[in-house]
């Protein structure tokens, strides 16, 4: 079994500003239907706008990947490469001790 702690969830900023945009209007609405401002129906349709919203918003959400949960994995070691041994003196091509296009040397007359 897998450990909750084991679990990313990533979720989009759009769908958060939904539904803080849905928790709002909820608000308002439960507030006029406690306090019986509105007409039965009016009621009716309000109710059915707010469940709407919410399973709209939950389709989108699920359509769209809005939130997704991911297993989060520790990062894999990298393989270690094993060290070639270093020789203890580095050669260089001739060419780079002549000087381009005049072909004349830049060490002294005693290193040719």
């Amino acid at each position: 079994m897998k450990g909750f702690l084991h679990l990313r969830v990533r979720i989009h900023r759009w769908v958060v500003s939904w539904m803080i945009i849905g928790v709002v209007c909820g608000v308002v609405a439960i507030t006029n239907i406690l306090e019986h401002n509105l007409t039965r129906a009016q009621e009716g349709i309000l109710i059915a706008v707010g469940i709407l919203n919410w399973m709209l918003g939950g389709l989108v959400c699920y359509a769209l990947e809005g939130v997704r949960i991911e297993e989060s994995h520790p990062p894999a070691p990298k393989p270690q490469q094993e060290a070639l041994p270093r020789p203890d003196y580095q050669s260089y091509a001739a060419s780079d001790f002549v000087l381009p296009g005049s072909r004349k040397s830049l060490l002294p007359p005693r290193y040719r």
